[in-house]
């Protein structure tokens, strides 16, 4: 909501999807925002490149209401615009022509006012159903009619006067209905096909004229049923209305049972944003109405922001899921996803994967003399100096780092261990594991750190990609990666060591590549001993004020001297 300059009064404005601007430019819509308990509010707005009008109240609460009911009536005109259109029966059609009957004497049986209004506005509406006039106001939920019917009938016997023009003479159904039958139709998210817009509107005039009658019988005191209003078909029953399968709903049906597989939130998170990402696009939410050429295109607008890399494994494998479960579960005939074919980018190599010593070194000392800048969170500074640390010793997922709590780092078998588990936050592989604590972190005051931090998460939840951009601050090569570099780094250690792979892909969450391997259980104590010989980071520690640790110094736990425990 907005207020202009001096006014206590907010505005509504919401602003057209450009593709959409030209179809709908000149447009005027009925939109009814009223409560039993308010004054009715009934608007005809022009669609232009925005909407905007004055909620016409100062109360807030009041305000917010008829806003959310307008920009829903909105978003149900902008989805209606690209649909296909719908051929109803003529039961439905009258079932919906109800729908105008039912809100006129909803909005007014409370108070109808004088018998008199309803008798204009019902004579000027049968005047034009049969008719036997060119053209009269637009028929609204709103009730003023008698200064036109003057001018049309003059002062005498209103029904003698109709009934003295020829019947069939004119065609003013769209003028006088038009706006109604459109509320109707965008209200229950139905696109009518052309060629029975002028059947459904002699079904909404009908329905008027009918609520017309009743409305006069309430004003003269008469609130016995109508027995017109038994005529309608229940709304329900409307074929075209049932629920449309939407591709969100989809999404929420794929979750529940990937979660019970054991799929991991950040899989939920990634599908996510790739299924909110092609919705957008679409401009609708429905699922049945996505054909190849939607995806295609789909594939093409995204390639001008992104990467063939990003599509391919970022935005395709979540789409492909969840279209493809609903496949599966015969909610959809086909999964429009397949059409999508994206071949792999042939990338050039030019340098490793993982940081090199100096890179390695480099990242070290920035992390280590890192300060927590004014007003920044104190565990967004602690994830800016620990996170590549940890992941530097355990070839760790930075966010695996950074979902640490305090109580993870802990003992296990006469060693300190980080308990990366999903019940921190997201796992890859859905499986808790225990990774010794380098001698290296502990020397320079981790433990100390976990120590004194609160119960709780060690880090600030958000803060991966401050983790990342501080990173590349550092190192501002492109090929390599600021958070993952760190994987790549100690598997290359671990192979020029030497080392046992299959402990090293335990230490990093790696699935055994073998069943062979996958029998048996990798001890703490066995990756201790790996941990253990990952040679120390050689730091230029100068600016932090200590001395460069190399491999054959040897180092000393935290509580053995008061400067380490203040490190």
């Amino acid at each position: 909501m907005d207020k202009r300059a001096g006014s206590t009064v907010p505005q509504f404005r919401c602003r057209v999807p450009t593709k959409l601007v030209e179809q709908l430019r000149g447009k005027r819509i009925l939109l009814h925002l009223s409560r039993r308990t308010e004054p009715a509010c009934i608007k005809i707005v022009t669609i232009g490149n925005d909407v905007a009008f004055s909620l016409e109240t100062a109360d807030e609460t009041i305000a917010a209401a008829r806003h959310a009911d307008a920009l829903e009536h909105l978003q149900r005109l902008f989805d209606l615009t690209s649909a296909a259109p719908t051929e109803l029966s003529h039961r439905d059609m009258v079932a919906l022509a109800g729908a105008v009957y039912h809100t006129y004497v909803w909005v007014h049986e409370e108070n109808p006012g004088e018998p008199g209004r309803w008798a204009w506005h019902k004579g000027l509406s049968r005047a034009i159903y049969e008719g036997r006039i060119r053209d009269a106001p637009p028929a609204t939920l709103k009730v003023d009619d008698g200064g036109a019917g003057l001018v049309i009938f003059g002062t005498g016997d209103l029904t003698e006067a109709i009934n003295a023009l020829p019947a069939g003479q004119y065609d003013g159904l769209e003028g006088r209905f038009g706006l109604l039958a459109d509320w109707a139709l965008i209200r229950h998210r139905v696109r009518l096909a052309p060629d029975q817009r002028e059947h459904f509107l002699k079904l909404v005039a009908a329905a008027s004229l009918d609520a017309a009658w009743q409305l006069r019988r309430n004003a003269e005191g008469d609130y016995r049923p109508d027995p017109m209003a038994q005529r309608f078909p229940p709304i329900e029953s409307v074929a075209a209305l049932k629920p449309k399968q939407t591709i969100s709903g989809l999404f929420d049906r794929w979750w529940a049972e990937a979660k019970a597989t054991g799929r991991s939130q950040s899989t939920h998170d990634a599908y996510k944003g790739a299924v909110e990402r092609l919705v957008k696009h679409l401009g609708h939410d429905e699922a049945g109405r996505v054909t190849e050429a939607d995806m295609i295109a789909f594939k093409d607008a995204r390639l001008k922001v992104v990467s063939v890399k990003t599509l391919k494994d970022g935005d395709l494998p979540g789409i492909r899921s969840v279209f493809g479960w609903g496949v599966d579960n015969r909610k959809l005939t086909k999964n429009p996803a397949e059409a999508i074919k994206v071949k792999p980018e042939k990338k050039l190599r030019t340098r490793p994967k993982g940081f090199t010593d100096d890179e390695a070194a480099a990242i070290f000392a920035a992390c280590l003399r890192y300060t927590r800048k004014p007003k920044e969170d104190a565990r967004t500074a602690a994830a800016k100096k620990w996170g590549p640390l940890i992941a530097a010793y355990t070839g760790c997922r930075i966010a695996e780092a950074l979902q640490l709590r305090q109580a993870d780092v802990r003992e296990e078998s006469k060693h300190r261990v980080f308990d990366f588990n999903p019940e921190a936050g997201s796992i890859k592989s859905g499986a808790f594991r225990l990774v010794p604590v380098h001698q290296h972190l502990i020397d320079l005051g981790f433990l100390n750190f976990v120590d004194k931090s609160d119960d709780g998460p060690l880090f600030a939840k958000g803060s991966y990609k401050r983790v990342l951009d501080f990173v590349r601050t550092v190192v501002t090569d492109e090929r390599v990666q600021p958070n993952h570099g760190w994987r790549h780094r100690l598997k290359t250690i671990a192979r020029n060591l030497g080392l046992d792979h299959r402990v090293v892909d335990a230490i990093q969450g790696h699935a055994p590549r073998t069943a062979g391997e996958d029998y048996g259980d990798v001890s703490v104590t066995a990756m201790a001993r790996v941990i253990a010989a990952i040679p120390p980071i050689a730091v230029d520690t100068a600016a932090h004020g200590r001395r460069s640790t190399s491999p054959s110094r040897k180092v000393q736990s935290p509580r053995s001297s008061r400067t380490q425990r203040d490190a």
